[in-house]
């Protein structure tokens, strides 16, 4: 079985190929010319050159795949278009490149960002939630999403869709865990709201087999479904499961909520000239819950996220303060 894995050399992509190695797949990983690609040479797998934003790089790619991983996509950019480019753009390429292979299935990695924010703290997103996104990266995700629920069931196109809130672990993590996690071992904290906010996370382990779980399921096709750690955390925890890790005692400086709630009216006015700036953005979300329920991955999938917070935040530290 030849499994093809876009976004290989990123942070979640090198995970996944590492476990799928391990399973003794043949594993084909779409990476750019200019892409760091040592981790994948030493797991000894095949390499594929190409660009998702340009389509006749594509071709070949899924030439006697099964299996196809989407995780490549932009998460952080400074201008708005960029995310329909890579995310939306990208995506559809990438589709055309496997539509006449004949693949079993073509798992799609979104966010809880094409969902939006939830609407009161008390109801937690599922896979029946309005979406909502509030921002161009949970936008670009949706029209992604909806892309391949309508080609799904126009022709039957082998779609899954897993949505992913924050995910973090050893081997890099995603921005927004950098900054907290460098704010958390300067001993100073910037507080924005009163970090009772709800915020979905997922550490990487549970991810991978949230992933693989989707796969390894028959009847996944044309579904959608939340991957994430047992439960919500409020930001609070989240904060001190970081600083137990680093033994320092933190100094917080706290602003009050609708500071956060300007940093979003702010973010917004930037967006609508194609700006996207990541400090309003993180400012604003400090005040919004982002919180899911992973019920139907659990009945359907069989998912178990076996690791917590704590355990979660232990690896990442240990490995982020090893750099």
């Amino acid at each position: 079985m030849k499994t093809l894995v876009t976004g290989a050399s990123g942070f979640i992509g090198t995970h996944l190929v590492k476990a799928l190695v391990e399973e003794g797949r043949d594993v084909r990983c779409l990476v750019r010319k200019t892409s760091n690609t040592q981790y994948l040479d030493d797991l000894g797998v095949e390499l594929f050159y190409g660009e998702l934003a340009s389509k006749e790089t594509l071709a070949g790619i899924a030439k006697d795949v099964d299996i196809v991983y989407h995780l490549a996509g932009e998460v952080y950019t400074k201008r708005c278009k960029n995310f329909y480019i890579a995310n939306f753009e990208g995506t559809k390429n990438l589709i055309e490149a496997c539509f006449l292979n004949h693949i079993e299935k073509f798992i799609y990695l979104s966010s809880i960002a094409a969902v939006g924010p939830n609407q009161s703290q008390n109801v937690l997103l599922n896979e029946r939630s309005q979406c909502k996104p509030i921002d161009s990266y949970g936008k670009s995700k949706l029209k992604s999403e909806n892309l391949l629920i309508q080609i799904f069931k126009k022709y039957g196109f082998p779609a899954v869709i897993i949505r992913a809130p924050t995910v973090y672990g050893p081997l890099g993590q995603p921005k927004i865990i950098t900054r907290i996690v460098r704010m958390v071992n300067s001993g100073r904290l910037l507080i924005v709201g009163d970090k009772k906010k709800l915020r979905s996370m997922c550490y990487i382990d549970n991810l991978i087999n949230g992933l693989t779980k989707a796969e390894n399921f028959k009847d996944s096709i044309g579904e959608i479904y939340f991957i994430a750690d047992e439960r919500p955390y409020y930001y609070d925890e989240i904060f001190q499961a970081v600083s137990r890790n680093i033994e320092t005692n933190l100094q917080e400086t706290h602003v009050p909520g609708w500071i956060g709630h300007t940093c979003g009216f702010l973010f917004k006015c930037l967006s609508t000239f194609g700006f996207y700036s990541l400090p309003l953005y993180m400012a604003w979300h400090m005040v919004l819950d982002m919180a899911c329920d992973i019920r139907k991955a659990r009945e359907q999938l069989k998912y178990i996220p076996h690791i917590e917070l704590d355990e979660g935040i232990n690896v990442t530290m240990k490995y982020f303060l090893k750099k």
